[in-house]
């Protein structure tokens, strides 16, 4: 009788002694060599981490720590002279995390938090508490002691709580892995207050800072076009086994790509030009460009600089050219130069 053939489990890497030193133990010097921090540990001391063991047994742990990638830094101090051990590198299974990569996860949840996707801040809550528990004791000092530090501003603070089962309902009929299904939304229209129900074909979530929303940008089959439904709005959601049909992906991804601040429109892109110019605006945005479609920044003589990008609607580039007041000048397209000026005109009325 043939016996079946026996089915192979990948596994991550794990600390291996190979019979010579418990993987426990290869643990507890790597921790030990990480806690010391630039100040190091000596072999005496990785001794009494491990118990009092022999010295054979901590030069066997190095040993094999550095056949599995690990690189320590070897200074001598004192008088007679030690070696003090330090961590440069760890070995290829370690899963410990920095506190620099820590520091970077929290950068992230604080912006998240601050772009109106507070659902998302708090589905990445158990990753944080992950992070946390991969932390050295060291680290998590030094990481704790980093955390007051540092904070995130602008964006938007929206409290409106998310549906998750509305949010389960749009990520399954998005996600599915023989392409999205059709999508029943009820959806409350901002302009009116009303609800009204729709079936779409999902496409992109999209999260917008600028607006400071997440958006659902869907093919709305009975008007035959892109549209964005801020998830916040959306009252309930049904994912349908039918799969969607979009005839024309290019509006999809135009939509997509050129959309500023939840704005778009199903016409043809053009080309925004705006001269900037003021004591520290031209500097800030040559420092730190914005997150606008095609964007480009080219300094001019006379200190100011010219600031182009897409856009497909008025709206969006009207917004964000207003943030600048008279330090800023649109150079093209006329129909964004009169869209401008009306609006000013109607500003200036209201402080007559």
């Amino acid at each position: 009788m043939t016996r079946p053939a026996s089915r192979k489990v990948l596994e991550s890497p794990r600390p291996d002694g190979g019979h010579l030193v418990k993987p426990e133990r290869l643990q507890v010097v790597l921790e030990a060599i990480r806690d010391a921090g630039g100040r190091g540990i000596t072999k005496a001391g990785l001794a009494r981490r491990l118990g009092d063991v022999a010295m054979r047994t901590v030069d066997r742990a190095i040993q094999l720590l550095e056949e599995q990638g690990a690189r320590f830094g070897k200074g001598r101090e004192g008088r007679p002279a030690l070696i003090h051990f330090t961590l440069e590198k760890a070995p290829d299974w370690d899963s410990r995390i920095t506190p620099h990569a820590r520091m970077a996860l929290e950068v992230a949840l604080m912006a998240l938090k601050g772009t109106a996707t507070e659902l998302w801040f708090d589905q990445l809550e158990g990753l944080r508490t992950l992070a946390d528990s991969h932390l050295s004791t060291r680290d998590r000092d030094l990481f704790r002691a980093l955390q007051a530090h540092v904070c995130v501003r602008g964006g938007a603070d929206d409290q409106q709580a998310l549906d998750t089962k509305m949010l389960t309902q749009v990520l399954l009929a998005l996600g599915h892995p023989e392409g999205p299904r059709e999508l029943e939304l009820t959806y409350k229209a901002a302009s009116t207050g009303r609800t009204s129900a729709r079936t779409v074909v999902p496409f992109t979530l999209t999260h917008d800072v600028f607006s400071g929303g997440a958006f659902l940008l869907a093919w709305d089959p009975a008007k035959q076009e892109p549209r964005h439904f801020r998830l916040a709005r959306i009252e309930e959601a049904k994912a349908l086994s039918k799969r969607g049909l979009i005839p024309d992906k290019v509006p999809m991804e135009q939509a997509r790509d050129l959309q500023i601040g939840g704005w778009f429109s199903p016409g043809a892109p053009f080309r925004v030009s705006v001269r900037v110019g003021g004591t520290n605006w031209p500097q800030a945005l040559q420092d730190a460009p914005p997150a606008l479609p095609g964007v480009t920044v080219r300094k001019e003589k006379g200190g100011t600089v010219l600031l182009s990008f897409h856009a497909t609607e008025l709206s969006g580039p009207t917004r964000f050219v207003l943030q600048f007041g008279a330090d800023a000048e649109v150079i093209e397209p006329k129909a964004l130069r009169d869209h401008i000026a009306k609006t000013l005109k109607a500003m200036t009325a209201k402080y007559r």
